[in-house]
């Protein structure tokens, strides 16, 4: 039983990196973006790394929770729990409140037709950095509950 735990272990690591790193890189790869043709690049290969972003947040939450049914005392852990209430947090701020607004973005950068980035989207663009801030913020603390695991 201890070995499948610790392969747990591993996969939540692993699911992790592919989980957590892209998802903090996505801003940063559109804003470096300096033309049309460029940001269209940019939301091609966030496209590609969503689905992995996908596939590691799913499997964290599936391991940290097979990993609670093994050792249900991290269920008497706050930072477990702290954990897994903000992960679910997150998880629906990034559908309700974040994901319209990559959409609405993605959508100007989709039927756009000149070089230039339009200002339409530069405004977007700034009115969603906030909330960006507040996402990559929110899975820094998760990260740092479950690397120090303070309490």
């Amino acid at each position: 039983m201890h070995q499948i735990y610790m392969l747990l272990v591993g996969i939540h690591i692993f699911a992790a990196i592919i989980g957590v790193g892209p998802a903090l890189a996505f801003n940063r790869v559109l804003k470096t973006a300096e033309n049309m043709n460029e940001l269209k690049s940019a939301y091609k290969i966030i496209g590609k790394l969503n689905h992995f972003a996908n596939i590691g947040f799913g499997l964290l939450l599936l391991t940290g929770l097979l990993m609670g049914l093994m050792n249900p005392s991290l269920f008497q852990m706050i930072w477990y729990d702290l954990s897994l209430i903000i992960f679910i947090i997150l998880g629906l701020y990034q559908a309700i409140i974040t994901e319209p607004k990559m959409k609405s973005l993605l959508k100007i950068a989709e039927t756009y037709d000149g070089v230039d980035i339009p200002q339409e989207y530069k405004n977007l663009s700034e009115k969603k950095a906030p909330y960006d801030w507040l996402s990559n913020t929110i899975l820094i603390i998760i990260f740092i509950l479950m690397v120090f695991k303070p309490w």
